[in-house]
Parts: C-alpha cells; sequence; structure tokens
C-alpha cells in the first residue's frame, strides 16, 4: 500500500474572537446601538449580541443574522468573518482513493461478485482491467 505525504495544507477556520471585535468595531463605526440591532432582530433581550461582540465567549450570530448585520453594515459577510488558515502537516493519505471514496478493495470486491454488465460498467467508469 502506498503512502503519500502532503507537506503542507491549510484548512479555512473562522476566527471567532477576531470576528467577534470586527462586529463589535462594525456597529461602533456605523453608530450603531446595541438596542438597534435588538429591535431589528426581534431579539427579547440583548444579551445574545453583547455576547457575539465579547471574543472571550467565543460565540457568533447565526447565519441568518450575520446577513443581516452584513447588509445593516453595509458590508460583505467576507468583511465581517476573520478568516485564519490552520495549517496541517504531516498528513498521511494511507492509499490513493477514486472518485467518490470508493477503495480499489472494494472496487475489486464489487467487480469479483457483480453480473456482467455491473463490471462493464465498472471498467469503464473507473478504468478497471478485467
Amino acid at each position: 500500500m502506498q503512502s503519500d505525504t502532503i507537506s503542507s495544507f491549510s484548512i479555512p477556520t473562522i476566527d471567532v474572537p477576531a470576528t467577534s471585535q470586527n462586529l463589535k468595531k462594525l456597529r461602533k463605526n456605523n453608530n450603531i446601538t446595541i438596542a438597534q440591532i435588538q429591535k431589528l432582530l426581534g431579539m427579547e433581550n440583548p444579551q445574545s449580541i453583547y455576547t457575539w461582540e465579547n471574543p472571550e465567549k467565543k460565540y457568533l450570530p447565526r447565519l441568518d443574522n450575520l446577513i443581516t448585520l452584513a447588509k445593516l453594515y453595509k458590508v460583505t459577510l467576507d468583511e465581517i468573518i476573520i478568516i485564519k488558515e490552520e495549517e496541517l502537516t504531516d498528513l498521511f493519505l494511507s492509499e490513493k482513493t477514486p472518485a467518490y471514496g470508493i477503495t480499489k478493495e472494494t472496487l475489486d470486491f464489487i467487480k469479483d461478485h457483480s453480473n456482467l454488465v455491473t463490471k462493464s460498467a465498472l471498467k469503464n467508469y473507473y478504468g478497471l482491467a478485467d
């Protein structure tokens, strides 16, 4: 079984504390109060909004509320959400997997236990030998 190593690969993740700080900054830059956001979003109390803007709490608004805030602040979601890239190193792939995650062993099993029509379809789609 062949083992390939991807030397570096990064996964984008939301930097929640930085996004919380950004939400507060955008609100203040637009001279909008917590009470105004509370009313706009139809919330009974403002505690959630304070939580969103507190980087220590690590909570963000739901997507629909983020979209409303982006419109209110006249920015895009990309300008609200702060993304950080997390590097993954030593990511090992134990084998090459064809499309849809079907391993060679699974294909061989299906091929060995299938009728002629299925075998032909597998051969054509996956380029399998007889």
